[in-house]
């Protein structure tokens, strides 16, 4: 059953990780990858990402296997926290690497107010 987690600020400052009922998950999800400091824009700075609000999504994806793996979405976000260096991402398990299209579209369907209140319309960037 696939599974979206979005990290980043909900309806006021502080980044967290949230479940689709939006409440906190404090833990790493078991097999997901990335760290609390990966998923707080260092993904976003490991990849060169400029810090520019432009509704680009950059991903990847990780995990124990190829059999069971997550893809995260993330990209530079100001439409809750207005400071700079503020993002947000989704963190999707239950997809196969080579289904970033509809894990991204899963993950906005779960999460619709954080796709509704962005400045620029979210596209995925593909290599």
């Amino acid at each position: 059953m696939p599974r979206a987690l979005y990290f980043g600020c909900m309806d006021h400052a502080g980044h967290y990780l949230h479940d689709q009922r939006g409440c906190v998950i404090w833990d790493r999800p078991d097999g997901c990858p990335w760290d609390m400091p990966l998923m707080d824009g260092g993904l976003l700075r490991n990849g060169g990402r400029k810090d520019v609000v432009d509704g680009r999504v950059f991903w990847t994806c990780g995990g124990p296997s190829i059999n069971d793996i997550w893809l995260a979405f993330y990209w530079w976000d100001r439409s809750v926290d207005k400071r700079g260096a503020c993002n947000s991402g989704f963190y999707v398990h239950g997809f196969k690497h080579t289904e970033p299209d509809a894990a991204f579209a899963f993950a906005c369907h779960q999460f619709p107010k954080v796709v509704e209140r962005q400045q620029f319309p979210l596209v995925i960037q593909h290599p």
